[in-house]
């Protein structure tokens, strides 16, 4: 890298479109507290701003090729530093300056501050979620409202600590709202996939736990780059995965699942292959959502007694 470009007196990177550093001059690594450029961006933001910048920046980038004046805490030494970036993309890559600032009049940083601001948070997101409830009655008439509103709860909603996925919570929340929605509509039914890793006890005592971990955050890059909203992907256990097919139709959902567990079977986690035993089902009227979970879970471990590495659907 030039001097002039390393020593800028702002931060300077360059992002591949599955949103990895491919370069970064010192003034970023500086800011970073870091001496060797990072992989991914999720590993230098925080928690709240990795769902801001899922939410927000992807597909904006997406479609105007540029973000300008956009706020994010980086994780430095455990802390948030509020930083200002601006991105253009340029020939297939992403191009970016960063510049720290002193201040930033969000919630995450009243939410590091006081316990008050975080009960006047959460109670936030519990008004967003049933806001939120509320609009599914209007789907097809207010989709950009559910849109915004569906961003905000993103927004607000607690991710996986290890992988950046939604966790057990939103999880079933999201698996209940789906329900509603189905016995609302009599036309918009929905799928439940849930797999996990065959053998992932081997890999940990093969290769150690930090090893294990890695595979887990990179099983969940994978994942997010194969499935979109509106369908919801999280992790509900140790090696244990869900996804929420939001497609009424069953048959392309199985499709979509069996494509998936090929994929992963044929990538290379860091230095590991895997394979994942799958079990889907689809709703049926009257369903709760222990039903439903059951019988994706019954199909689950039918894929396991009948050698793992398949997908079983009742």
């Amino acid at each position: 890298m030039d001097e002039r470009l390393d020593l800028l007196p702002c931060g300077y990177f360059v992002l591949t479109n599955d949103w990895e550093f491919v370069e970064m001059n010192k003034t970023m690594r500086d800011i970073l507290c870091l001496d060797n450029m990072p992989r991914h961006m999720h590993d230098v933001l925080t928690v709240p701003s990795k769902v801001y910048f899922q939410t927000y920046f992807v597909p904006s980038i997406s479609v105007h090729h540029e973000i300008r004046e956009m706020y994010l805490n980086f994780k430095v030494d455990k802390c948030p530093l509020p930083v200002l970036m601006n991105v253009t993309k340029r020939n297939g890559l992403y191009e970016g300056i960063v510049v720290q600032i002193k201040v930033r009049d969000e919630y995450e940083n009243q939410l590091l501050k006081s316990k008050r601001e975080v009960e006047k948070i959460q109670q936030q997101t519990d008004e967003a979620y049933n806001k939120l409830l509320g609009l599914l009655e209007e789907v097809e008439s207010k989709q950009q409202q559910l849109l915004e509103l569906n961003g905000e709860l993103q927004e607000l909603a607690t991710r996986d600590e290890l992988t950046g996925l939604y966790n057990r919570r939103v999880f079933r929340r999201s698996l209940d709202a789906a329900i509603e929605r189905a016995e609302l509509y009599t036309i918009r039914s929905f799928s439940l996939l849930l797999f996990d890793i065959d053998h992932f006890k081997t890999v940990n005592d093969t290769y150690g736990h930090q090893v294990g971990d890695d595979v887990l955050r990179e099983l969940a890059r994978k994942l997010e780059h194969k499935v979109y909203f509106p369908d919801i992907v999280a992790r509900i256990g140790g090696e244990e995965f869900a996804i929420l097919f939001d497609d009424p139709d069953h048959q392309k959902n199985c499709e979509r699942a069996e494509e998936l567990r090929c994929y992963i079977e044929n990538s290379e986690l860091g230095s590991i292959s895997i394979t994942v035993s799958m079990g889907i089902t689809s709703f049926q009227k009257g369903d709760q959502s222990k039903y439903i979970y059951g019988r994706a879970d019954d199909a689950q471990y039918t894929s396991k007694r009948n050698g793992r590495n398949r997908l079983t659907h009742i």
